[in-house]
């Protein structure tokens, strides 16, 4: 025994010991990794959301500037002047031939014509719009389109032809609120690719929960307006149901409010309870209260002047 190596190891407070510092490490490894990946998401999230608003955003800007759209360049006219390009949309007086129409806090059937009526319990009081406009073809075809004017699902819409009249030839855009089969809000595009076709709708932006329309009345035809109002405020102004249409031939510019909210709930806000303004403050009128669900909620207002602005109907 005295020639024999004497053994060394660890006591069993000292295993223990570092089997306590070992779990230590793992935890804060894991809490690290687990709140990494939480910022992940929650930055995913947030990204999702303002791309989902900035398209929203960029397809309605572009189809309210189209409103009104009539060509009268010389190698467009067509043969008939009375139902083609060069027949002024305004000379009609219906509803259908309005430039921009809308209706406030209302439901929209995804088929067929209808753009709804007011204060149907649209979802979070959403309102709606429909834009006219003429498209355009190519020099010397008038069924082929040259790609410059298109719905608000990005379909070229041709020019007027032939022996049409001047609502069938117009195009059309309609956007409204609705949900998915999973009951996540969306902003939708009602559209009609064919001239004479039927309506048909499609998703635009995933998450979009509030699509608010105040529309600038220029009364006195000076270009200026006076004040901004919704729709149903707009055709109160009418003195009879027969003048309506000339209200909103009135309208010189748009103001257009989006809320955009995230797929998910992150736990960050949730509880707390906060108040939008979809219009802006200068509109605190117009307010939205969500749910305190935890999800992350972004604002996009912009407004718009329209470039070919309604004019009343010729006497």
């Amino acid at each position: 025994m005295a020639g024999r190596a004497r053994q060394c190891g660890v006591t069993l407070v000292e295993l223990l010991v570092a089997m306590a510092i070992a779990l230590v490490v793992v935890l804060a490894a894991t809490a690290a990794f687990l709140g990494s990946q939480r910022l992940f998401m929650a930055s995913a999230d947030a990204q999702a959301v303002d791309e989902s608003l900035r398209f929203a955003s960029f397809v309605v800007r572009t189809i309210v500037r189209q409103a009104g759209y009539t060509d009268h360049a010389p190698d467009n006219l067509v043969a008939d002047a009375e139902t083609g390009i060069a027949a002024m949309p305004a000379s009609a007086n219906g509803a259908f031939d309005l430039d921009i129409v809308g209706a406030s806090n209302t439901r929209v059937s995804r088929v067929g014509d209808s753009y709804g009526s007011h204060n149907m319990r649209g979802l979070n009081a959403s309102d709606s719009l429909r834009v006219r406009f003429f498209g355009r073809s190519r020099a010397g075809s008038d069924a082929e389109a040259d790609g410059t004017m298109i719905d608000c699902m990005g379909f070229a819409q041709p020019g007027p032809v032939s022996g049409k009249t001047v609502s069938t030839s117009r195009a059309w855009s309609f956007f409204f609120i609705a949900e998915a089969a999973d009951s996540e809000p969306e902003l939708y595009c009602k559209f009609r690719a064919e001239k004479e076709g039927s309506f048909r709708s499609q998703p635009l932006a995933r998450g979009i929960e509030v699509f608010k329309v105040v529309y600038a009345h220029d009364a006195d035809g000076d270009g200026v307006p006076e004040q901004w109002m919704d729709a149903a405020q707009l055709e109160a102004m009418a003195p009879s149901e027969a003048k309506v249409n000339d209200e909103w031939r009135k309208v010189v510019g748009l103001r257009i409010g989006m809320v955009a909210r995230s797929a998910h709930a992150r736990g960050a806000s949730e509880g707390t309870e906060e108040l939008l303004y979809p219009l802006g403050t200068d509109f605190s009128e117009v307010s939205f209260k969500p749910p305190a669900d935890g999800r992350l909620r972004r604002v996009a207002t912009f407004t718009l002047m329209l470039r070919n602005a309604m004019k009343g109907v010729p006497s």
